[in-house]
């Protein structure tokens, strides 16, 4: 059996309860922690400008974009670009837009610690953030000259 439960928005101890009442009947219970065109809305709204950049050139790159195309001179340090990313994705969860969970949808590409060589959209995530993208730009995402 499977049952799927959509709740919009819900307070944290609603959550809680409900999780612990379907536990008791339910041998696993899961979180939709899918990307859906509103929720990648939502998620690109709470970005900065900055960080909505790195968004909008993996749309329209194909998924990945070099830290090179997002330097506005070839020393600028993109420092903190990545942060506010993360920053965003906590921020939704905790306004109850999204559960706690969801996967980054970008994700900074290096060698480890030191400079970031890229980002990378996963494929599966494009189509869901060029239609957001789309929504909230009014146009098709473009590569930035």
């Amino acid at each position: 059996m499977k049952i799927t439960v959509t709740i919009d928005q819900p307070t944290g101890d609603f959550q809680e309860r409900l999780l612990a009442l379907l536990a008791e009947y339910a041998p696993s219970v899961g979180t939709d922690t899918t990307w859906t065109v509103p929720r990648a809305e939502n998620y690109f709204t709470r970005l900065p400008p900055r960080a909505q950049r790195i968004v909008r050139e993996a749309v329209a790159r194909g998924g990945y974009v070099a830290a090179d195309d997002l330097r506005d001179t070839p020393d600028a340090s993109l420092r903190g670009h990545s942060g506010a990313l993360t920053r965003a994705l906590a921020s939704g969860a905790m306004a109850g837009e999204w559960p706690e969970g969801m996967p980054l949808p970008v994700l900074a590409q290096g060698p480890g610690f030191g400079k970031v060589v890229g980002y990378r959209m996963p494929d599966e995530l494009l189509d869901v953030f060029r239609t957001a993208v789309t929504n909230i730009d009014g146009q098709q995402p473009t590569a930035e000259k």
